[in-house]
């Protein structure tokens, strides 16, 4: 069972070959934008170092495909998996309204007032 992360905004999910991998809250600090920012600069900065775009989305696919399987997964490796799937839609590899896989974007939950 995945552990959700639910900011006061709601929360990014993330799935892979139809299952749900991961999510990342959102809030006034983290927003979606924040995040595609991170991907990106991880792109460029391995692209600085002299990696070729080939060795970065294998990267990610590796990143993906080890942490797809982990039933509890921490903030952190959570938010590395969102990072790594946001990357690879950038790189075109992943389609982020896929049917299989992609991201959902949720508002926040809110009970009803009895």
């Amino acid at each position: 069972m995945v552990q959700l992360f639910e900011g006061c905004n709601g929360s990014i999910n993330f799935f892979f070959e139809k299952k749900f991998i991961a999510t990342l809250p959102l809030n006034k600090h983290l927003t979606y934008e924040k995040y595609i920012k991170n991907s990106d600069k991880i792109i460029v900065e391995g692209l600085q170092k002299g990696e070729n775009l080939s060795t970065i989305k294998r990267k990610f696919w590796t990143a993906v495909h080890k942490l797809k399987y982990e039933d509890t997964l921490s903030y952190q490796d959570s938010h590395f998996l969102g990072i790594a799937v946001l990357g690879l839609i950038k790189l075109k590899q992943i389609d982020a309204d896929g049917d299989e896989e992609g991201i959902l974007i949720m508002p926040p939950y809110s009970r009803k007032k009895r």
